[in-house]
């Protein structure tokens, strides 16, 4: 999966300034589009190579919390909301198109089942919007619990297309508020993973936002991708069937012939978990990060480059508390403690490494010279990737 400035480049390149206002220009002949102050600063920021992408989503959040003419406001609102689908379109082909080469490469990640073992159970909670730890897991048969403590399953058409039965664990917004979670228990073998930022396979629905979470009926790392083509083909054959287009939500009709709205829970931009915007991934995940982490003695993070305030604030929070705590940061580009974490150095070691070496480092028994080679080809191909953008 992409890092942040690999994906900028994927969304700079499907999305150029002369496309963005070849679409404007289309949706003001159908009677829609947005104004020129607002398609303007779009383009400025478009343009603007010193931002990524979650820097762009910040801008454009920035202009509408702004911004006092409710017609300009409704404008970035809709301009935020195409961004986000946007990423969400990208991220979701490249988890399908790569779905065999994530398997194959995964293997490098096995060591994974020694975390497990030694923690009963093992807590991740990730920032990333992927299915690679949910696909990890299910290749090496590791029990995995997300909090959802019910499961249904749904059967959806897109107007046309045959009927489709698709499994999800659900999470109700009343369990959430009396904090009834399903994770493994203390002594229990298995991973408790918590997306703190929405995921690809997770869908916020009806109008108390309860969730659903894709629930594959096979425990096969493709059937993730596959469940998640087939709801995104529903969805396509009904936009195709019916021209009613709807941002961030895939749509289908039940059983009972009823319109459905799926709605997707990419969290990004500067303001994650502002009350100030509307947001669907649910920040009771974060206050479950809050508080669990005061169990731990030690926090591994791994590809994270700490610029998210609300998480860096609680890591913080939590080795002030305790001089035995440690953060190990596995990252190859950072050598040293975070600026806002220096006065904590002495709990912070800095790992210089990969996240596959570092698994492998855990028992380098299981590499082999075929996978060191593929390994250095991968990495050659993605810093030069990297040098290009």
């Amino acid at each position: 999966m992409p890092l942040i400035w690999e994906l900028t480049a994927e969304f700079r390149r499907w999305l150029p300034s002369d496309k963005l206002l070849q679409f404007n220009q289309n949706w003001q002949s159908q009677g829609g589009g947005w104004q020129k102050s607002v398609i303007d600063k779009f383009v400025q920021l478009l343009e603007n190579k010193e931002l990524h992408y979650e820097q762009i989503v910040g801008a454009l959040e920035v202009e509408y919390l702004r911004e006092s003419d409710p017609s300009v406001k409704q404008n970035f609102h809709n301009a935020l909301g195409f961004v986000l689908q946007t990423i969400y379109g990208l991220l979701l082909e490249r988890q399908v198109k790569n779905t065999n080469y994530s398997i194959d490469v995964l293997n490098d990640f096995s060591n994974l089942e020694m975390l497990v073992r030694n923690n009963k159970p093992l807590w991740i909670f990730s920032l990333n919007h992927d299915l690679i730890i949910e696909m990890l897991a299910a290749k090496l048969e590791i029990p995995l619990k997300s909090g959802f403590n019910d499961k249904t399953t749904i059967r959806m058409s897109g107007n046309g297309i045959d009927w489709q039965e698709v499994n999800f664990e659900r999470l109700l917004r009343s369990d959430i508020a009396n904090h009834n979670y399903d994770f493994f228990k203390e002594g229990e073998t298995g991973i408790n993973l918590v997306k703190m930022h929405g995921s690809l396979d997770i869908f916020a629905q009806g109008d108390d936002i309860n969730y659903l979470k894709l629930s594959p009926a096979k425990l096969d790392p493709s059937e993730y991708t596959t469940t998640l083509s087939r709801i995104n083909e529903i969805n396509h054959e009904f936009i195709s069937s019916t021209k009613i287009v709807c941002t961030n939500e895939s749509v289908y009709l039940d059983e009972n012939k009823t319109l459905q709205f799926l709605r997707k829970t990419l969290l990004s931009g500067a303001h994650k978990f502002s009350k100030k915007l509307a947001q669907l991934a649910p920040p009771e995940f974060l206050q479950l990060f809050e508080n669990k982490i005061n169990s731990f003695n030690e926090l591994i993070c791994i590809g994270y480059s700490f610029g998210d305030k609300h998480t860096d604030h609680i890591i913080i929070e939590w080795l002030t508390s305790e001089r035995e705590r440690l953060l190990s940061i596995i990252n190859p580009t950072i050598e040293n403690s975070p600026t806002h974490f220096v006065h904590l150095h002495a709990q912070v070691n800095c790992q210089t490494v990969g996240a596959a070496d570092y698994f492998l480092d855990l028992d380098r028994s299981k590499d082999s010279t075929t996978r060191r080679i593929m390994r250095q080809i991968r990495n050659s191909r993605r810093i030069d990737v990297m040098k290009s953008i």
